[in-house]
């Protein structure tokens, strides 16, 4: 019974040691983890201010083509208002 016993106590310590050995795998993997992800809150950080950069730029399109087309409104307003003012007639041929 006493073979028995070592038998026993070997094999417990054999599975402790495996099982050390693979909190320790597992505690590394963890790490890694960890650490990624800190770059990829890093890199989500950096796209949304990149976001709001871009959202703010297209803002100022917005605003910059709407001041251009009632500019250029008031532009074919003034050619048209010009244009009804001109003579009709025929065309002169040179």
């Amino acid at each position: 019974m006493t073979d028995y016993g070592l038998i026993v106590e070997i094999g417990l310590a054999v599975l402790l040691l495996l099982a050390i050995i693979y909190c320790w795998r597992l505690d590394q993997r963890l790490t890694r983890l960890r650490k990624g992800n800190d770059g990829m809150i890093d890199a989500a950080r950096e796209l949304a201010e990149t976001i709001a950069q871009a959202e703010a730029a297209i803002q100022g399109l917005r605003k910059t083509a709407n001041e251009t087309g009632r500019e250029l409104q008031v532009r074919i307003d003034e050619a048209r208002s010009l244009s009804n003012n001109l003579p009709r007639g025929g065309r002169r041929g040179y």
